[in-house]
C-alpha cells in the first residue's frame, strides 16, 4: 500500500516537473499572426521610389511580425481613392495610407471605422484618436544631397553661363512636401558654396518619366551638371537624360544607385518603410499616442544619404562623406537650422 502511494507520488513529482518545464521554456509567440494590413497606394508598386519603400515596410512586417496584408493600388486614378480606402478599411486591423491625394479621405474615413487604426504618411493631422500620420523631414536629408551636389559640381563656361556652378532639381508637383525637397537641397548646397545656382523645374507629374527627362534635359542644358530628384517614378526619366548626355544624377526616398551606378551619385533616402513597419509595431504594443504626428528626421535616421554598395564606383570622395557626417551631425545638434516648407515642421 505505502509503495503503491509512493509511485503515485513520484509520478505526480515528475509530471509536475515536466509541466513546469513546458511553461517556462521561451516559445517564440507569433503575435502578429492575425493581424492583418491593408496598403494603400495612390499611385503604384514599381516605381522604384516611393510606393516600393512603403511596401518594404509591410512585407518586413510580414516576414518579422507574421500579419498578413493586401496592397491597394490607385494608379493615380482619383476615382478609385475612396473606393480602395473603404475596401482596405473592411479587411485589415492597420490600413496605411500613402500618397498626399489622401489628405481629404483620410480624415473622413477613420471616423467611419472607429475600430481600424490608419497610418497616413507623409502629412501631420492631429486629433483622429485611430489616425496616426508620420511626416518626413526631407529638408535635413535634402540638405545633405544639396552639400554633396555642390562638393561634387564642376564650373561650367558655356554660352551665356561665365564659369558658374550649377545644380538643378526636378519636383513631381509643386507641393508642400516637394517645396520641402528644394528649400533644404538649396540651403545644403549654398553651405558648402554661397554663389552656387540651384534651378528646380517642376514636372507636373509623378509617374511620367518622359516629362522627368524633358525637365532634367532643360536643366543639364542650361549648366547644371547634377540634377537631384524628388519626383517618384518621372525622375526615372532623370536618369535617362543624365546617362544619354553624360551628366549625373541624385536618386531620391530608396537607394537608387543600383538603377545606373556610372550616373547616379548618390540618393536622398527617406524611410518610409521602415516608419511604417515601427509604427505597426507600436500599434501592436499600445505604445503610440492616439491621434498624434511622428516626426522622422536625422536624429531618428528617417532621412539620410545613400551612397550604393562597395562594388560601385564611389563618385563622393571619403573627405567627401566625412564632411557630410560632420553637416549631418549639426543639424541633429540644432547648430545648423534647416529652412522648411511644409508648416508642421519643428
Amino acid at each position: 500500500m505505502k509503495r503503491g502511494i509512493a509511485l503515485i507520488l513520484a509520478l505526480v513529482f515528475v509530471f509536475a516537473v515536466l509541466l513546469t518545464g513546458c511553461t517556462s521554456e521561451e516559445t517564440p509567440v507569433d503575435e502578429g499572426s492575425n493581424l492583418k494590413v491593408g496598403l494603400v497606394l495612390a499611385g503604384g508598386l514599381g516605381d522604384r521610389s516611393f510606393y516600393d519603400s512603403a511596401y518594404e515596410g509591410v512585407e518586413m512586417a510580414k516576414e518579422e511580425l507574421g500579419i498578413e496584408y493586401k496592397v491597394y493600388e490607385c494608379r493615380n486614378d482619383p476615382s478609385l481613392y475612396s473606393d480602395q480606402l473603404v475596401q482596405a478599411s473592411e479587411y485589415a486591423d492597420i490600413v496605411a495610407i500613402v500618397g498626399h491625394e489622401f489628405f481629404d479621405l483620410s480624415q473622413k474615413i477613420p471616423s467611419e471605422f472607429p475600430d481600424v487604426h490608419y497610418i497616413y504618411v507623409d502629412n501631420a493631422i492631429e486629433g483622429i484618436d485611430n489616425l496616426i500620420t508620420i511626416s518626413y523631414m526631407e529638408n535635413e536629408g535634402s540638405f545633405l544631397a544639396g552639400a554633396l551636389a555642390a562638393m561634387l559640381t564642376t564650373e561650367t563656361s558655356i554660352e551665356g553661363i561665365d564659369e558658374e556652378k550649377i545644380i538643378g532639381m526636378v519636383g513631381g508637383l509643386d507641393i508642400p512636401v516637394i517645396r520641402n525637397f528644394y528649400v533644404g537641397y538649396e540651403a545644403g548646397a549654398k553651405y558648402i558654396d554661397p554663389e552656387i545656382d540651384v534651378r528646380v523645374i517642376y514636372a507636373g507629374d509623378f509617374e511620367d518619366p518622359a516629362k522627368g527627362k524633358e525637365a532634367a534635359t532643360a536643366l543639364y542644358a542650361g549648366g547644371a551638371d547634377i540634377v537631384f530628384h524628388a519626383a517618384g517614378k518621372t525622375g526615372e526619366g532623370v536618369f535617362e537624360a543624365a546617362e544619354e548626355l553624360g551628366k549625373y544624377a541624385i536618386g531620391v526616398d530608396a537607394d537608387q544607385r543600383y538603377i545606373n551606378p556610372d550616373h547616379i551619385v548618390a540618393s536622398m533616402i527617406k524611410k518610409v518603410g521602415q516608419s511604417i513597419y515601427d509604427t505597426i509595431i507600436a500599434i501592436q504594443n499600445d505604445q503610440i499616442e492616439k491621434g498624434k504626428v511622428i516626426f522622422y528626421g536625422l536624429d531618428k535616421d528617417g532621412v539620410g544619404l545613400g551612397f550604393g554598395t562597395e562594388d560601385m564606383p564611389q563618385f563622393a570622395t571619403e573627405e567627401m562623406k566625412a564632411k557630410i557626417e560632420e553637416i549631418k551631425a549639426k543639424i541633429i545638434k540644432g547648430e545648423i537650422e534647416v529652412p522648411t516648407a511644409k508648416e508642421e515642421e519643428k
